[in-house]
């Protein structure tokens, strides 16, 4: 197996940058995420490591062999695609069978990986079945099963679960997980789906305009967010705009906040950020960072119950426990624990 490392890796499109400048390195046996809006370059990125187009400048090396000139397919790597690109006239059998023909492998050696792959993503009995008779979850396992058939050193997904409803996806993603974790093989995964990215990854990388935002731990960047793009693109996040006044206080239009012990401010303007759950309905002068509100939306989901708050003109919002039993109009108090107050760019 190979780790993957990009080194200052740009990539035009006419006048447009679409990857600039993007350095990474991805351990062996690391699930890495590419996540970020439409355009970031997270895409063309996950193309360029696979062969499909080339970097106008920088290096793509896998371990310590420098890839740019290798075509796809002396590359060694496996893509899942969105679409699932399965041949309709093939088998299940036949469709895995596809890259191993492709080099050329022993006969009796197919059998054997193709018997193991079908095991390993639980298809046995549909072997002689056409992908049309078959679920989109059931489709998608066979678009996994071809990859690893092939043992690659490398494991793309291009946004492979984005076809799937919300409850198969949820599914299918854990399977991903704990089938990548059994095989130990090194992957790079391209999705625009928050909640996918935190719970696949050993990390995630955030992009913004074909640069890297962050790079970190799911949890650690959900908690520690350095910019105001990644707070508010990784999950729902409140983002007020103030001034340093103090070592570990920032005045804003909605209050003072204190922003806790670790970080020290200058002076200058600044922006705070905090998650939706972090806000606490609180008693008057209970709290530090104590915050009035006035209710102008409840929104029931599910496990939580969402407050679009707004504070002296700003909208903020804030998750409940489903028992809250405040209506539209109600004045409230809440209060921000400080050491969920993130200092962002």
């Amino acid at each position: 197996m190979s780790g993957l490392r990009l080194r200052n890796v740009v990539r035009h499109y006419g006048g447009f940058t679409a990857v600039d400048g993007v350095d990474l390195d991805i351990a062996k046996g690391e699930l890495v995420t590419l996540l970020g809006p439409s355009g970031c370059g997270k895409t063309t990125t996950l193309r360029m490591v696979a062969g499909f187009m080339a970097p106008d400048s920088g290096d793509i090396l896998f371990g310590e062999r420098r890839m740019n000139d290798v075509p796809p397919h002396r590359r060694n790597t496996a893509m899942v695609f969105q679409s699932y690109a399965l041949f309709p006239h093939m088998t299940v059998a036949e469709n895995i069978a596809f890259g191993l023909k492709m080099r050329k492998i022993p006969a009796a050696e197919q059998m054997r990986r193709i018997g193991e792959a079908i095991d390993t993503v639980s298809l046995r009995g549909l072997e002689a079945r056409r992908p049309g008779q078959l679920s989109g979850g059931q489709q998608q396992r066979v678009a996994l099963a071809r990859a690893i058939v092939t043992q690659p050193d490398i494991l793309l997904f291009d946004e492979p679960l984005s076809n799937l409803d919300a409850k198969l996806r949820e599914k299918v993603r854990l399977e991903i997980r704990e089938l990548q974790k059994r095989l130990g093989v090194t992957t790079l995964y391209v999705t625009h789906d928050q909640v996918e990215a935190l719970a696949i990854s050993d990390r995630v990388v955030v992009m913004n305009k074909g640069r890297i935002e962050q790079v970190g731990a799911p949890e650690a960047l959900y908690r520690q967010p350095l910019t105001s793009f990644v707070a508010d693109f990784l999950g729902a996040a409140n983002i007020v705009s103030g001034t340093a006044a103090g070592d570990h206080l920032v005045t804003t239009p909605i209050g003072r906040f204190s922003v806790g012990p670790e970080r020290k401010l200058g002076s200058g303007p600044v922006k705070i950020s905090w998650r939706p759950e972090d806000m606490r309905v609180a008693a008057p002068g209970a709290e530090a960072n104590i915050v009035g509100a006035r209710v102008r939306g409840v929104v029931f989901c599910g496990s939580f119950t969402e407050l679009v708050l707004d504070v002296a003109g700003q909208q903020l919002r804030a998750q409940v426990d489903t028992g809250f039993r405040g209506r539209e109009g109600d004045l409230l108090d809440f209060a921000v624990p400080s050491d969920r107050i993130r200092v962002v760019a």
